[in-house]
């Protein structure tokens, strides 16, 4: 991802899932924000040669108290959405969401881990599909989350 992308991003975040999941297109400037800092890794994922999604990856032990801090250290967390409501439903989450979480596993972390609302239940399903797994709930700052991770074979 670069600073070019975000115009994109504040476009996809209108969307009404992806602004009730994410908080509307004022979350682009954390997004921007992300591209210094150094424990997050943003992607836009293309198909086609097309952006469709984004993708974050990012180091759970360099933040305090992180919902995910039970995964053991060098684990990364995940943070993802499809750019536009249509483009859901077509296998692109499972396909880019296995691509990249074989990529960090191949890179040496331990474990994944995801965290999205219980609520949201087509990212969950797209997730076990992967092969995140888990239901313990917590409250974060963010609101209530489902814990979920995804271990090597």
């Amino acid at each position: 991802m670069a600073r070019d992308d975000l115009k994109m991003l504040v476009d996809w975040l209108t969307e009404p899932r992806n602004a009730a999941q994410w908080g509307g297109p004022g979350e682009a400037a954390h997004l921007e924000d992300h591209l210094a800092d150094p424990r997050i890794n943003q992607w836009i994922v293309e198909q086609d040669g097309s952006a469709r999604a984004y993708i974050q990856d990012y180091d759970i032990h360099g933040f305090d108290d992180h919902p995910l801090a039970t995964l053991p250290q060098g684990s990364r967390g995940i943070d993802t959405f499809i750019g536009r409501e249509d483009w859901m439903g077509q296998g692109l989450g499972p396909a880019y969401l296995a691509r990249h979480v074989a990529r960090l596993l191949a890179g040496g972390a331990p474990a994944v881990g995801i965290d999205p609302h219980p609520d949201n239940t087509g990212a969950i399903q797209a997730y076990e599909k992967v092969g995140f797994s888990g239901d313990g709930l917590i409250q974060t700052k963010w609101g209530l989350a489902r814990i979920m991770s995804l271990w090597p074979q």
